[in-house]
């Protein structure tokens, strides 16, 4: 399957990718991390009907996450497939459905997310189609709900619609001009956030930043979406007007950066993940802005989520034995795929 940052979709110069997640949690048992084993059990049953007997029975496939090993699960969870606590779980397993491009996580911090993720800016589009996963899974699962908080879930935060709307956005021109203070103002007002996306502490690398909306409480789906699209839509604003002041007022600034970033990443002989992210975002920038030409940035995306830990040692087809074979390695196969 092509990475999720390797696919068009619109206004994704900006935005790699938009997530819709879905908790849901089953009526009258305990939250993963205190329900005992037939509970469990129950979950896995559930699960196990609904993809037999739902519409989308011919393409759901299970992994138990119990049954892999650690280089699977953070090759799933740098994928942005699961979380870091499944990551860590013996308990939880995925309903796969690759024809259809949906997953569901089980027993993570709730019984079942639905997750929808498609390429640049497609909230309503992720959104309807987790709804109809949704309206399948009700057939088969009644869900814990109240008529005065809505779907119950494990964080407060998620009550309600159990909706977290997030995009992955790029914000290279808004991050080098130091105005992205301007823009978490903005996401505050709305009741949003926005924290870094890449790597395993969570930290802002290669300029990339996750936005996601923080309740989902008192306010309908739809509004929802219509506030993170806003949301996403004035990111987008502000990046495409701080790339034209770099263009018209720092020129010979920009493309000296670009260019020095791309001669690193083409000649080095080992690279750690942040310089390379670093590197990438400034030559993803570059060839937005044509300082360099004749590159596909969905090129640079791919590489992007290839060049992790555990995407490399499968590029590679072996178990790295120390941080440097891994830095020389990742130094190999971007110089390979610049070429």
């Amino acid at each position: 399957m092509p990475t999720f940052w390797s696919l068009n979709g619109p206004k994704n110069d900006v935005v790699l990718s938009s997530r819709i997640r879905l908790a849901r949690n089953v009526k009258s048992l305990c939250f993963p991390g205190r329900f005992d084993e037939s509970e469990i059990e129950y979950i896995r049953n559930s699960i196990k009907r609904f993809s037999a007997e739902s519409i989308f029975s011919k393409n759901i496939t299970h992994i138990d996450l119990s049954a892999m090993d650690g280089n699977e699960k953070r090759l799933l969870r740098e994928r942005n497939i699961i979380t870091s606590e499944m990551e860590s779980s013996n308990e939880c397993l995925l309903a796969v459905d690759e024809t259809d491009d949906f997953t569901i996580l089980v027993n993570d911090e709730d019984h079942f997310r639905i997750q929808v993720i498609r390429p640049g800016l497609q909230f309503m589009e992720a959104y309807r189609f987790s709804e109809k996963i949704d309206e399948q899974m009700n057939r088969f699962i009644m869900f814990a709900y109240a008529d005065d908080r809505g779907y119950l879930t494990a964080c407060p935060s998620n009550l309600g619609t159990g909706l977290k709307a997030s995009a992955i956005l790029h914000l290279p021109a808004v991050s080098m001009r130091n105005k992205i203070s301007e823009f978490i103002s903005v996401l505050k007002k709305a009741g949003a956030e926005i924290k870094g996306t890449v790597g395993e502490i969570k930290k802002t690398i290669g300029c990339m930043y996750q936005i996601s909306n923080r309740i989902s409480l008192g306010i309908s789906e739809v509004d929802i979406i219509e506030i993170m699209d806003g949301l996403v839509n004035r990111a987008v604003e502000m990046e495409d007007g701080e790339r034209d002041e770099m263009m018209s007022s720092d020129r010979i600034d920009l493309e000296d950066r670009v260019w020095k970033s791309y001669g690193f990443l083409k000649y080095a002989r080992k690279i750690n993940y942040v310089d390379a992210m670093d590197g990438l975002s400034n030559v993803r920038l570059g060839v937005i802005l044509a300082v360099i030409k004749n590159m596909d940035i969905l090129k640079i995306n791919d590489i992007m989520v290839n060049i992790q830990w555990s995407h490399l040692q499968r590029n590679s087809g072996r178990m790295f034995k120390s941080t440097l074979e891994g830095d020389e390695y990742r130094a190999e196969y971007i110089r390979d795929n610049l070429a």
